[in-house]
């Protein structure tokens, strides 16, 4: 099909109540997947020419800018063509989305080829900064990384390659011992919205209890969950597993990239990790639990979190549960 033709077809309806609706967007469902990168770009153009972009079109536009950023060696065109797709119409992405794109399917060289030159007011260059370092050894993209932080943008105080917990270094996940009841008193808790943090928009709790008394590891275990008196954990408690840090911010990063992204996602579990544990830095002293139970209905393994951290004190215990399930 020619481009001229394809933009046409996606002219032809505004709404999906306009009778040829089906025929506008069947250009990008049928034709634009197997679209060589030459005529992708193309189509892009001619797109960014129309002054009044029909849905049908904006649709258009992210499918085809998606399979770009699959071509290797058309980093700078995405970069330029999203940048004026977002001025254009009502589009549906956002640059973190551009930069997971990009992540995924350029060569580390092409994408390291970025930072050289990058501005720190490049919201996109800062999103596949992080997506990068998610994959690769980032590190050769310091001084990029040094202008957002003197620009104050959130993402700068993140590494540039992942670290031991992101790695999964650590214990891992097996059965927890069931453990006994202790007496618990729940206690205020300023940072719970920052532990929801990776799962915002979710049916979700965070809550923080002190202990009557110290407990050992061997104590900690589905009976004092069962004893905290919370929805998620008060009846239908199930596969109570010892899990590790990573695990842990595994589960936390697994649900905030549904919604935010590799970058931003990175962030918030990253934060949801350290209220959880206290204060940054003491992931390793934690002991953690992740569960399941019956509070929801349980569609997706993805979907649903719960996590309890008994922290270095051995007295004070958080926890986490959202579900994203129907």
């Amino acid at each position: 099909m020619e481009v001229e033709e394809a933009v046409r077809r996606m002219g032809l309806a505004k709404t999906f109540r306009d009778r040829h609706w089906l025929r506008a967007v069947k250009v990008t469902d049928n034709v634009v997947p197997t679209a060589p990168p030459g005529w992708l770009e193309e189509l892009l153009g001619a797109l960014l020419r129309v002054e009044e972009p029909t849905y049908p079109m904006c649709y258009g536009f992210a499918a085809a800018l998606r399979r770009l950023a699959a071509a290797p060696g058309r980093v700078e065109e995405v970069r330029r063509l999203a940048a004026a797709g977002l001025v254009w119409g009502e589009v549906r992405y956002r640059p973190a989305e551009v930069a997971e794109w990009l992540a995924a399917g350029q060569p580390e060289e092409h994408l390291m080829a970025v930072f050289e030159d990058a501005e720190a007011s490049d919201e996109l260059a800062a999103c596949l900064l992080q997506e990068t370092a998610l994959r690769y050894d980032a590190g050769a993209a310091e001084a990029f990384a040094r202008r957002l932080r003197e620009a104050g943008h959130p993402l700068a105080a993140l590494p540039l390659r992942r670290t031991a917990v992101e790695l999964g270094q650590g214990p891992s996940d097996f059965a927890a011992p069931e453990g006994i009841a202790v007496g618990a008193t729940e206690i205020e808790w300023p940072e719970a919205p920052v532990a929801l943090g990776a799962h915002a928009g979710w049916e979700a709790e965070a809550r923080l209890f002190r202990l009557e008394r110290a407990v050992a590891e061997e104590e900690f275990g589905a009976a004092l969950l069962r004893g905290l008196g919370l929805p998620s954990t008060a009846s239908g408690l199930t596969g109570v597993q010892r899990a590790g840090a990573g695990d842990v911010w595994r589960t936390l990063f697994s649900g905030a990239r549904m919604s935010m992204r590799g970058a931003y996602g990175r962030l918030a579990s990253w934060r949801s990790l350290a209220a959880l544990s206290g204060v940054q830095g003491k992931e390793f002293e934690c002991l953690w639990l992740c569960y399941t139970s019956d509070w929801h209905l349980r569609v997706h393994a993805g979907m649903d979190a719960g996590i309890a951290a008994l922290r270095p004190d051995r007295r004070t215990v958080a926890v986490l549960a959202a579900t994203n399930s129907d």
